[in-house]
């Protein structure tokens, strides 16, 4: 399968491309598969103390998340997350992703949701678009960083 241009060019972007994901190790190893394959770095964390201390030490441009972690949910992961200088665009896993899921996530600030079993090209055009909206923000703090 052809990568989407945003994430084969993404790592001559000129700024390091790592997605964490924070999922059962299951989940892990499929995304791994899926992205294993691409320019970009996967980091892998089974929880959501493992997900905080990761991101204190490696600055993560996307964020995948199980909605229920064995210690919290992705709402306590998004929090943590707003304290980091560009807070990382967040999308939900679940085997449930339904409306009230996807409404739920984007009304509390998540990037979006992605439904199980993960199709490569929906994780593809996702954490491609996720990435995109990041970089967006990044230079929208830059531009608001030097107005002032």
């Amino acid at each position: 399968m052809k990568k989407p241009i945003s994430v084969a060019q993404s790592a001559s972007a000129g700024e390091p491309v790592t997605v964490l994901t924070v999922a059962a190790r299951g989940d892990l190893a499929r995304l791994d598969s899926i992205l294993g394959h691409s320019r970009w770095t996967l980091l892998g964390a089974a929880t959501l103390t493992e997900a905080r201390a990761l991101l204190r030490r490696l600055p993560s441009v996307v964020l995948i998340c199980e909605a229920v972690l064995p210690d919290g949910t992705w709402r306590d992961l998004l929090q943590y997350t707003l304290h980091l200088p560009v807070p990382p665009p967040v999308i939900v896993t679940a085997d449930q992703a339904d409306d009230y899921l996807w409404m739920e996530v984007l009304n509390g600030g998540g990037y979006n949701v992605l439904g199980k079993p993960f199709s490569e090209q929906e994780v593809y055009r996702m954490v491609s678009t996720a990435w995109l909206h990041r970089l967006d923000m990044a230079h929208a703090g830059a531009r608001a960083a030097g107005a002032g």
